[in-house]
């Protein structure tokens, strides 16, 4: 295999590696290395995932009659069904065999005859195409807590941008890299409209543009005027009215005014390093100086859990934490659950736990080796948990009261509280994750928290968490398997750890609504702590915002960065 060749298979393995969102943070940063720098490696990426979502749009618009779907009795064949004759069955999984294999031979025939002179044209007799696909000029590298507007098309790490499309986010944060390098960073709400691979339509929101070498050109269009790039790095903010401001971060920019009133015609500018301009209309265009604000600028996603994968039960859903994607101080940085600090839950005052979907309660299984807080802390699971802690509507502003057993004289403090097995130590970004199970049908940005560092101190502060990174609505969050809910009978719920383990139960219920593993970053800093400093627990307490509690089911120290860098 000559050097062409291997280096084509190297980006075909990291285009179907993010596809299928199996990449590691290594290969993440060697396809973004690639990208940046290569032309060529660019217009396959596109090429790619052309054909990948045409592929999606083959499975999504095949007539249900094609799959021969019937409602019939048993749902579940018994070994000696049969199919009728002249009738094999058909299913989703034979589809996507076919695709598979479509895009074997695809991927194959890029590889070997990249090089191949172009075979002869054949006459048709069919019809010409009257529906012809735009190719991607874009496609989305990152997301950070994203939402859609309604009717809007949905992306997701690895989706293409298609021109002439216009998509439109409520909330959070959207990275694209078009086909000549240039990378924009769009901030919901945004209205937004790929023109062409080097032409972005902002309609309304904020973008930052970086514009390295080869991309010089690229241009950002709003209502009144046409920014264009001259190897520089500018952001650009439109109002619902269509004001426009434009910030110079560094290189030089042109903004060239739309031409409103041929009688009032405003002559384009140059804009270089530190300076700031603000379009308006009164009879025509205005154009005002207006102070450089550098913060306008977003220059890398927040910090923040970026993704987690799994390994899969029966359903062919998430069971057990494999590995988690983190992003730190602007560099991804991948662990593997071995490498994470664990944790002892060593407080608990709550009415509910989680088993798999067996059923077994660990407190009353008869192996005196295994307790109810090992669901927490001492196994991976994601659908497994001490859950539903006490809570308060205020912050922690004293030391809790811990008890082994409950002193009603001294009433141990709602909530549950772990200690690591080793100090964590605060470095960039978070320090800590915490996975949460959420059922599909409850608050879709997660259940609020307290977060409260131990030992307490006058100098402790407590940090409300009201978001997850990997919320119900991310493409990132994974349906879980099956699992049973099993609560106490007192009215009161278990009011310390040791009850914990004695109380009787319920026996467990098995969860018929389906739930999604949520996650999210715990930064040191929002609790106070200066860089090194590091922590030996942490006390949660729901916040008791609605009916919902929080349902921890994985707790985890990230190790230091210096550990994991390169």
């Amino acid at each position: 295999m000559n050097q062409d060749n291997k280096h084509n298979k190297m980006l075909y393995e990291l285009f179907g590696a993010l596809c299928n969102q199996t990449i590691t943070s290594e290969q993440h940063q060697q396809l973004e290395d690639m990208l940046s720098t290569d032309a060529d490696a660019r217009q396959k990426y596109f090429n790619y995932l052309d054909l990948h979502l045409n592929l999606e749009r083959m499975h999504d618009e095949q007539p249900i009659s094609d799959f021969e779907f019937q409602i019939q009795t048993p749902l579940v064949p018994s070994p000696h069904t049969q199919a009728p004759p002249g009738h094999p069955g058909k299913t989703t999984s034979a589809l996507w065999l076919l695709i598979s294999a479509a895009c074997l031979v695809l991927v194959t025939g890029f590889l070997v005859f990249d090089q191949s002179p172009p075979a002869a044209p054949q006459l048709s007799q069919d019809p010409p195409q009257t529906d012809i696909k735009t190719p991607s000029v874009a496609a989305v590298t990152q997301t950070a807590a994203v939402r859609f507007a309604e009717g809007s098309p949905s992306l997701k790490v690895g989706s293409p941008i298609v021109n002439r499309q216009e998509y439109a986010i409520s909330a959070g944060q959207l990275q694209l890299i078009f086909t000549n390098g240039a990378e924009v960073i769009l901030t919901g709400p945004a209205v937004f409209e790929s023109q062409g691979p080097e032409h972005l339509a902002v309609r309304y929101g904020a973008c930052s543009v970086y514009a390295p070498d080869g991309a010089e050109g690229f241009t950002v269009e709003t209502p009144l005027s046409n920014v264009v790039d001259y190897g520089t790095r500018f952001s650009v903010n439109v109002s619902e009215a269509g004001n426009t401001d434009v910030q110079v971060v560094e290189g030089e920019t042109d903004v060239r005014p739309v031409n409103l009133k041929p009688e009032n015609e405003v002559k384009s500018q140059r804009l270089t390093r530190g300076m700031a301009q603000r379009l308006t209309t009164n009879n025509g265009i205005v154009i005002d100086e207006i102070p450089f604000d550098h913060k306008q600028y977003v220059s890398q996603l927040p910090d923040r859990i970026v993704s987690y994968t799994t390994t899969l039960g029966p359903e062919q859903h998430a069971e057990d934490l494999k590995c988690i994607t983190v992003q730190r101080g602007g560099k991804s940085c991948q662990y593997e659950v071995e490498d994470l600090i664990g944790i002892e839950l060593i407080h608990y005052t709550g009415k509910s736990f989680l088993t798999r979907n067996d059923g077994v309660d660990p407190g009353s299984d008869g192996n005196p080796q295994t307790l109810r807080r090992h669901l927490l802390e001492q196994d991976r699971c994601l659908l497994t948990g001490v859950v539903n802690p006490g809570g308060s509507t205020s912050p922690l502003t004293a030391p809790p009261v811990m008890n082994e057993q409950d002193d009603p004289a001294h009433p141990n403090t709602p909530g549950m509280a772990i200690r690591f097995r080793e100090p964590v130590v605060n470095d960039l970004g978070p320090d800590i994750v915490l996975f949460d199970l959420q059922v599909i049908v409850h608050s879709t940005t997660g259940d609020a928290f307290y977060a409260s560092p131990l030992p307490f101190t006058e100098k402790s502060k407590t940090h409300l968490i009201q978001k997850f990174d990997i919320d119900l609505a991310s493409p990132e969050a994974k349906p879980l398997e099956k699992f049973w809910l099993h609560i106490f009978n007192q009215k009161s719920g278990i009011r310390s750890r040791a009850e914990l383990e004695t109380a009787k139960g319920n026996g467990g219920n098995w969860h018929v609504v389906g739930a999604k593993a949520l996650a999210t970053g715990i930064d040191l800093s929002d609790l106070g702590f200066a860089e090194g400093e590091t922590v030996e627990g942490l006390f949660i307490q729901d916040a008791q915002e609605d009916s919902d509690v929080i349902d921890p089911v994985f707790i985890g120290g990230l190790p230091p960065l210096k550990q994991t860098r390169k």
